[in-house]
């Protein structure tokens, strides 16, 4: 995956980000990944946030086309 401004932060930091945050580039300030990888997003625009999603997406699509990950 190429390298994104988002950075991996606990969902403790996520929650203090979120009640305390409202600078942001984009609308979101903080998103979660399969419900526990949270990421600090307030300095991406939305074309850097769109493109980190499809990274996200995809890298999760090749774990799971190799067997490596279960969906359930």
């Amino acid at each position: 995956m190429r390298f994104h401004k988002a950075k991996r932060i606990s969902s403790a930091e996520a929650k203090l980000i979120r009640e305390s945050s409202s600078l942001s580039f984009n609308p979101n300030v903080v998103m979660s990944h399969n419900d526990h990888d949270w990421y600090d997003i307030r300095g991406m625009t939305e074309n850097e946030l769109e493109a980190f999603v499809s990274d996200l997406l995809r890298a999760e699509r090749a774990l799971l086309l190799s067997g490596l990950i279960n969906p359930h």
